[in-house]
């Protein structure tokens, strides 16, 4: 089976909370809540400074500088 949940790097988010590109990753994926079902709670890690991000929902279509899709 595949794997369904998508993974991605918020670059430079370290202290800044769930704002910006955070938020930014939530808008394209068309959920107005990072509590919907797109999010898996606890599954936020940080790399350095940046932020890594499990959702259940893929983004399809080019992503913004700073926000990158890893596997």
């Amino acid at each position: 089976m595949e794997n369904q949940f998508a993974t991605y790097r918020l670059k430079n988010q370290r202290g800044k909370g769930y704002k910006g590109l955070y938020k930014k990753l939530f808008l394209l994926l068309n959920k107005d809540s990072i509590f919907s079902e797109c999010y898996q709670e606890n599954e936020d890690q940080f790399d350095g400074n940046d932020m890594i991000v499990k959702t259940t929902w893929r983004y399809e279509g080019e992503l913004p500088k700073g926000i990158e899709e890893i596997n």
